[in-house]
């Protein structure tokens, strides 16, 4: 059961700005604006569970898009997004829902696969997003399409969804039984909460599962790629599954783990070269810093997967910019 944590404190404040609107966008694939002239604050914590995520975040003003390049990863799991505490109001606005203002104690629900905003206002801001892989609740989210807005979420079960996921955001380890425990008991809070039932056939689930890890796999490489001693074996760790089931996972969609890792180190690489931000930087530092350790090898592969070099992609983003 994986968990992330990423907060703006960890960082020198100088820094605070490019790391929520790159590390951090990165992880929750989305567009980060911050208001100008004003020190960014976000603090979340993230658990990865069989076919759900739960992002608990904490913000300092803020508006969260996710456009048409984010919407390309696929995702098209379905989110609860909940204001469970503090005295500010954040604003959704979602293609086919419309604008919908949360209150804390209050929430709406969200469709990963639409284009949509989310703003935060006050200096302190607090978002639980729980997300559902469609292949576990299906004929939920098949219901919920049909409509034009967003259900009113029943109090008693709102309540007790955002204690059990909460309690899931706090990084303690937890045994394989306790996990789909977990799951199962986020999966019943949040039909009661939105007044519908869902599908138990377990075949459904069985469907679901094998997806649902790929999807948490994945996340967690978005945010630890960059890791040097990331490998296959602490990956199947931490998701509680072996090697060999994650090899095979990736094989079963035609690619390998290791291309992967590998092409998610290398657009690292391409983004930041043709950033004005890092112009000063060495190729060899960003190199390392998206987590390769031999430069001969990283040279080739990035010669081979781009058709470019590092020096041409540096050199056209120069000419850009100054054009």
């Amino acid at each position: 059961m994986a968990f992330i944590k990423f907060s703006t404190q960890d960082y020198p404040p100088a820094e605070r700005l490019e790391v929520s609107q790159d590390i951090y966008a990165a992880i929750a694939n989305i567009e980060a604006t911050i208001p100008r002239g004003q020190l960014p604050h976000i603090e979340t914590r993230i658990r990865l569970l069989p076919g759900i995520s739960i992002a608990l975040v904490e913000c300092s003003p803020l508006v969260v898009r996710r456009q048409s390049r984010q919407l390309q990863d696929g995702n098209d799991d379905f989110s609860l997004l909940l204001n469970p505490a503090g005295k500010n109001t954040w604003t959704t606005t979602m293609e086919g829902l419309g604008e919908v203002q949360c209150a804390p104690g209050s929430g709406c629900f969200g469709f990963n696969d639409r284009p949509g905003e989310i703003k935060f206002d006050g200096a302190r801001t607090y978002m639980l997003n729980i997300s559902f892989s469609r292949a576990l609740l299906g004929p939920l989210v098949a219901e919920l399409e049909r409509t034009s807005r967003s259900p009113l979420l029943s109090q008693e079960p709102f309540n007790h969804l955002v204690q059990c996921a909460v309690a899931l955001t706090q990084g303690d380890e937890h045994s394989d039984n306790s996990i789909m425990e977990d799951a199962n008991r986020l999966l019943d809070l949040a039909t009661l909460a939105v007044g519908t039932n869902r599908d138990r056939e377990m075949l459904a689930r069985q469907r679901g599962l094998r997806e649902a890890r790929m999807k948490a796999v994945k996340a967690d490489l978005m945010a630890h790629a960059w890791r040097g001693d990331l490998s296959l074996s602490w990956v199947a760790k931490r998701h509680g599954i072996s090697p060999g089931y994650v090899r095979a996972m990736f094989e079963r969609e035609g690619g390998s783990f290791t291309d992967y890792l590998l092409g998610l180190r290398l657009q690292r690489v391409f983004d930041r070269l043709r950033n004005p931000v890092h112009l000063n930087r060495s190729v060899a530092d960003i190199a390392y810093d998206a987590g390769f350790n031999n430069l001969s090898w990283f040279y080739r592969a990035f010669k081979r997967h781009f058709a470019l070099t590092p020096t041409q992609v540096r050199e056209l983003a120069v000419v850009e910019c100054t054009s």
